[in-house]
C-alpha cells in the first residue's frame, strides 16, 4: 500500500475532472492498525473530499457539494483506490516475469477491465499500472519513488473521451499529527 504505517504523507495535488480544475493538498494518514484516511483540501483550506480506508475498502466520509454527483463519486473512488493500490491487496493475480528479470507484471481482472501492475523486481515497488478495457487502454498510473521508497510523484491519466488527470507531488515524508 502507498500509505505508510509509520508516518503521514503529504502531496501537492492537481485534479482535472470533466474540465474543472482543483488544486490543493492530499494527506494520507494511518489512523490505527486497520484504518487510514485520504483527505483532499484546497489551498484556501476547504475540504473537498475525505475517504476512510478500512479492510481494503474505500468509504466516502465527506464530499464538497459540487463534486457530489454519482459519476464523479464513482470515478474518485475507483481512481483513489487504484492510486493507493487498495484493489490489488488480497486479490488473485497472474504473475509474469520479463526475460531480463527486472520487472514483474501482476494481472488482475475486474469485470471487463484488466489491470496490469508493473513492479520493479529488486525494490518491489509498483512503477506503473495500466488499466485496459476490451478494446484499448482506459487509464494509466505512474509512480516515481524517493530514496526511502515512498512515492514522491503519482500521475493518473484517463485516456479516451473522459478528460481526467490526477497528479500528486510529494511535499514531505513526515507530517506531525
Amino acid at each position: 500500500s502507498i500509505i505508510n504505517k509509520d508516518n503521514s504523507l503529504l502531496y501537492k495535488t492537481k485534479i482535472n475532472i470533466y474540465n474543472k480544475y482543483y488544486s490543493g493538498l492530499v494527506l494520507l494518514k494511518q489512523i490505527d492498525a486497520s484504518t487510514s484516511h485520504l483527505v483532499f483540501i484546497t489551498e484556501l483550506g476547504m475540504k473537498m473530499f475525505d475517504f476512510e480506508i478500512q479492510k481494503n475498502q474505500l468509504k466516502l466520509i465527506y464530499v464538497f457539494e459540487p463534486l457530489n454527483k454519482p459519476s464523479i463519486l464513482k470515478l474518485l473512488e475507483n481512481d483513489m483506490g487504484l492510486i493507493l493500490l487498495e484493489k490489488v491487496l488480497n486479490t488473485d493475480a497472474k504473475i509474469y516475469e520479463k526475460k531480463d528479470k527486472t520487472q514483474l507484471i501482476y494481472k488482475t481482472s475486474e469485470g471487463k477491465l484488466k489491470n496490469y501492475y508493473l513492479i520493479n523486481s529488486t525494490t518491489k515497488t509498483v512503477n506503473e499500472i495500466i488499466v485496459k478495457g476490451s478494446l484499448f487502454t482506459k487509464k494509466t498510473v505512474r509512480y516515481v519513488y524517493n530514496d526511502s521508497l515512498n512515492a514522491k510523484q503519482i500521475k493518473l491519466k484517463h485516456k479516451g473521451i473522459m478528460p481526467v488527470k490526477i497528479e500528486l507531488n510529494g511535499i514531505s515524508n513526515k507530517v506531525q499529527p
